[in-house]
């Protein structure tokens, strides 16, 4: 699967709230994102544009924990990217398993996360600690497919949401300063 991404950084969510109302999308739901960054031991994946993380969501009393792999952006003008993930049951064993595989912890980002739908796409709107507030607009590709048409739509729901600028190819983990 492939990650159309593009996201923007915004002084408030106040008015892309009520612009997100006026084109029609949905609030699915309000979550808090812990997440832990991994290097590899064979290559350095600041280097090489990677990311692998644990991400573990409350949910329900719960606790949703994910194992993602994010390959290297594939234009210059978009977060897009090759995107894996798994659901695991422990993410403290999971960080074990690649602990002891020799992968180190590179970082953590936490951040709450407004999350809409708007026909194929989903809207964000991030609050991470120590980095800021971001819009991000995603949809998804199949590997072989063109993804021109899906960033050109992305864009014009940034424009409808009254956002021009700020737009942000680096990761949170790279705004943070760390690659």
């Amino acid at each position: 699967m492939i990650e159309v991404e593009v996201k923007a950084i915004v002084k408030d969510f106040e008015e892309v709230r009520k612009k997100l109302t006026q084109i029609g999308a949905v609030k699915i739901k309000t979550e808090f994102q812990s997440d832990i960054y991994y290097n590899a031991p064979h290559k350095d994946f600041g280097e090489t544009d990677e990311a692998l993380r644990i991400r573990e969501i409350p949910e329900n009393g719960k606790t949703r924990v994910i194992l993602t792999y994010k390959g290297a952006k594939l234009d210059n003008i978009s977060k897009t990217r090759k995107e894996i993930e798994v659901d695991v049951s422990d993410a403290k064993n999971t960080s074990l398993i690649l602990e002891n595989l020799n992968f180190r912890m590179a970082a953590s980002v936490k951040k709450n996360r407004d999350i809409y739908h708007f026909k194929d796409f989903i809207i964000t709107l991030d609050t991470v600690q120590n980095v800021g507030t971001y819009v991000e607009i995603e949809t998804e590709a199949n590997e072989d497919e063109d993804t021109t048409e899906s960033i050109q739509k992305i864009y014009e729901i940034f424009k409808h949401l009254g956002i021009e600028e700020g737009f942000e190819r680096r990761s949170y983990l790279e705004l943070m300063g760390i690659d």
